[in-house]
């Protein structure tokens, strides 16, 4: 269950940093836009399926990391000297509580496919337990 876990994480991560680094080079795409958007329901849909029990808890739990990580790189960048829309430790709250809401519903949606994928293809429960 640790395992499917961490892989949600690192698909959060991998889909941050791709985001950041388009940031960070002034190279503006939709497609990065949406993948940042989608991936907390992505890492859900992934832990899901591949957790051995507990598939919808443990999907809507990615909604905390992908909040954490929303409010901890819009303070890097805002760090590095760049403008932001959320900036200081009361804007960092606001946008921790609007992604952790968000994240809900959407990790939710996610843990819940997860879960029906699971079923579908019972084969990949537990690949990772």
């Amino acid at each position: 269950m640790l395992k499917a876990w961490a892989l949600g994480i690192g698909l959060l991560l991998a889909a941050d940093a791709i985001w950041f680094i388009c940031l960070q080079a002034k190279v503006f795409s939709a497609v990065f836009l949406l993948l940042v958007q989608i991936s907390p329901l992505i890492a859900a849909l992934v832990s899901a399926t591949l957790a051995p029990r507990k598939k919808v808890l443990l999907g809507t739990s990615m909604a905390l990391p992908a909040a954490v990580l929303a409010t901890v790189l819009n303070f890097a960048y805002q760090l590095l000297g760049n403008a932001v829309d959320f900036s200081g430790f009361r804007g960092g709250l606001i946008l921790f509580t609007i992604s952790l809401i968000y994240g809900i519903a959407i990790c939710a949606v996610g843990g819940f496919g997860g879960y029906l994928l699971s079923r579908k293809f019972p084969r990949a429960q537990g690949v990772t337990s």
